[in-house]
């Protein structure tokens, strides 16, 4: 298969999701499947076969990108957005691999090119924004019905947890898959 997938942070990083994609990356890479990474520009390179890294510009002023919400990810999200526009002009993809708000991407994509998509969902998105900045809350019903269109459209919604499947079964999704995190405290990763 020709996979587009998509890491909204830095990558590789020795942290979180980054070592979940880089698994990802790993069993994608022996099944022999092709697979196109854009990504934020910090981080280190991985070597996987038939594995290739796009990364968003470097700028200046967009350095020491945290987990969660920031105004730093919107900037590097935007040139995902044009990364990924140049990509499926010149590729044909059979499916897309979206992970946190990167998926928003990957809901346009089956809108406009019928490419399906994965949504790799660490958290809720919107109850993730309304935690962290509770002035939001008064857009909670606006960001509950994006994060439901990005759920009920995506071919599966792969969950890390029990509970977060439990919590988006509002949305209908069409498969919930649940794969949970896995402690790496021992790993070489």
């Amino acid at each position: 298969m020709n996979i587009l997938l998509l890491a909204p942070h830095p990558f590789y990083q020795n942290r979180g999701t980054p070592i979940a994609v880089n698994l990802v990356l790993k069993v994608l890479s022996e099944r022999g499947d092709k697979v196109d990474v854009v990504t934020y520009p910090e981080g280190r390179d991985i070597n996987y076969e038939n594995i290739k890294i796009y990364r968003t510009p470097k700028l200046p002023w967009v350095r020491n990108i945290r987990p969660g919400f920031s105004w730093k990810k919107i900037v590097c999200d935007v040139f995902m957005l044009l990364a990924v526009i140049r990509l499926v002009t010149k590729k044909r993809y059979d499916l897309v691999h979206a992970g946190e708000e990167s998926v928003f991407i990957g809901l346009g994509l089956k809108i406009l090119c019928k490419i399906p998509y994965i949504y790799d969902m660490d958290s809720s998105i919107a109850q993730q924004m309304i935690e962290k900045y509770p002035l939001l809350h008064i857009f909670s019903s606006i960001f509950n019905f994006f994060e439901g269109l990005a759920v009920k459209n995506a071919k599966v919604v792969v969950s890390v947890c029990d509970a977060l499947a439990a919590d988006i079964q509002k949305y209908k999704p069409r498969k919930t898959v649940v794969i949970p995190d896995i402690s790496l405290l021992n790993s070489n990763f």
